[in-house]
């Protein structure tokens, strides 16, 4: 916006088999106000490998760790679109589905770290059907990692509700790159994009067939808000005497916003991943 730039987002397409992913995986949400939204895709044919220089050169210089083509896809997405992902091994996910519901009071879960975490009522937790699989918008499992023998992947993109995600990683001290950008409120409207935009790296750099379609289950109604804007409180709030509509309607163009004539100012429609 401040130097007239047009923002240039990737384009990508998906390659899928026929199966549908609703054939091998389901997702329910017991909590729809810690967990509203819930994406989730489902691929296999994975092979485990480094990933291209570029990526882990990339991922490098803005301070994460690779670790494997699966891992460093999520990561690269994340940094990308702003959208936490967490890969799953899905055949370590008993009963073929996804549960998302609170941790009861005093509940024990090992992450990621070989660190027992002992959990209170109100965490959140992603679950198969028989266990906790990871922290939800924190950290993975010990018990679901991906592992470089790991051939099949379930691909997690969700929206949690920012408080929830806040009071969880301050009660156990651990702060990640997910918690991080959960905490302060990700897009909710981008979790099939980010989900879609790692399948199709996966299908590129690690060779894998994705099922067919994200199952979304979707409890937001979220979708862009329009904001009347009077010209004359913009001339009061920068402390100037007139606007030019030219600069204005220029600048909400670069934020990504649609901006439309009003009577004394304008109506701007606000896209969902400009939540501030």
């Amino acid at each position: 916006a401040l130097f007239g730039k047009t923002l240039k987002l990737p384009r990508w397409e998906v390659d899928e088999i026929e199966t549908p992913a609703r054939d091998v995986l389901s997702v329910e949400i017991l909590d729809p106000s810690g967990c509203p939204r819930y994406a989730a895709r489902y691929m296999d044919g994975v092979t485990i490998a480094k990933s291209p220089f570029p990526m882990r050169r990339r991922l490098f210089q803005s301070g994460v760790r690779a670790i494997n083509n699966v891992v460093d896809i999520t990561n690269y997405v994340m940094l990308e679109l702003g959208q936490p992902l967490h890969a799953f091994d899905a055949t370590l996910i008993e009963g073929s589905g996804i549960v998302v519901r609170t941790a009861k009071e005093g509940e024990s879960f090992v992450t990621l770290d070989s660190v027992e975490r002992r959990l209170s009522r109100g965490d959140l937790l992603i679950c198969d059907r028989a266990r906790p699989v990871a922290l939800a918008g924190i950290m993975g499992g010990e018990n679901s990692e991906v592992l470089p023998t790991t051939t099949s992947v379930v691909l997690e993109s969700a929206y949690f509700n920012p408080g929830c995600i806040r009071r969880t990683s301050r009660s156990l001290g651990l702060s990640t790159e997910a918690s991080y950008r959960f905490e302060r409120g990700v897009d909710p409207g981008m979790q099939v994009t980010a989900a879609d935009r790692a399948a199709c790296l996966m299908v590129r750099h690690a060779g894998a067939r994705v099922y067919r379609g994200a199952i979304d289950v979707n409890h937001l109604e979220a979708g862009p808000k329009t904001v009347g804007l009077r010209a004359s409180a913009l001339s009061g709030v920068l402390g100037i005497g007139s606007t030019d509509p030219a600069e204005v309607r220029r600048i909400f163009e670069g934020l990504g916003c649609r901006i439309e004539d009003a009577q004394g100012g304008w109506n701007v429609s606000i896209p969902t991943h400009r939540h501030d």
